[in-house]
């Protein structure tokens, strides 16, 4: 209950920043216990809009059942803790290896996904060879009608059409930083 509070007024806090104060984007350190999930749900306004940022692996917590993954995603709003009826994004995620048998001696490997509606995650195979902990920029733009995600030189666009969408941000099992972070309206 505290941590969902927790969220609930850092949510409340953006609401009532000034504008300005948000031109250099927010930050927020995405830090979650093994088996476990945060998520936070930022309004988007009823048009259509772009979000910017970029997001970084900071640290892997062991488990046996869930990799490390952090998702951002425009999202039809949904109960915290629920999925969402419709959903389009990326995530970001890392396999734990045996840094003995890697040739580079990393203790994971990262990959960036597209995800979409419950579909199988669609992984960009040239981000496997990126340095785990790289800072990755991203740009999400919805027209009410698609959403369009840009992930380096890497870019596709997804059907989606919600009256009142929201920007979702899931991690767990591990530290993601997400900075620079900004929801722009597009005219």
């Amino acid at each position: 209950m505290k941590l969902i509070t927790g969220f609930y007024a850092a949510g409340v806090a953006l609401l009532t920043i000034p504008a300005a104060a948000l031109a250099g984007g927010i930050a927020y350190d995405c830090d979650t216990a093994a088996d476990h999930f945060s998520e936070l749900s930022l309004p988007a306004g009823g048009g259509p809009f772009k979000v910017t940022g970029k997001v970084q692996l900071n640290s892997l917590a062991v488990s046996s059942t869930f990799i490390p993954i952090a998702r951002i995603q425009v999202a039809s709003a949904a109960t915290p803790g629920h999925p969402p009826k419709m959903f389009a994004g990326f995530s970001i995620s890392a396999l734990p290896v045996d840094p003995k048998k890697m040739p580079s001696g990393e203790a994971s490997i990262q990959m960036l996904s597209y995800n979409f509606n419950g579909k199988d995650d669609e992984i960009l195979p040239l981000s496997l060879m990126t340095k785990p902990g790289t800072v990755q920029s991203f740009e999400l733009s919805y027209d009410l009608s698609k959403v369009s995600v840009n992930l380096g030189n890497e870019a596709k666009s997804f059907l989606l059409k919600d009256a009142d969408p929201v920007v979702r941000i899931v991690c767990s099992t591990g530290e993601f930083l997400f900075t620079d972070l900004t929801i722009t309206p597009l005219r």
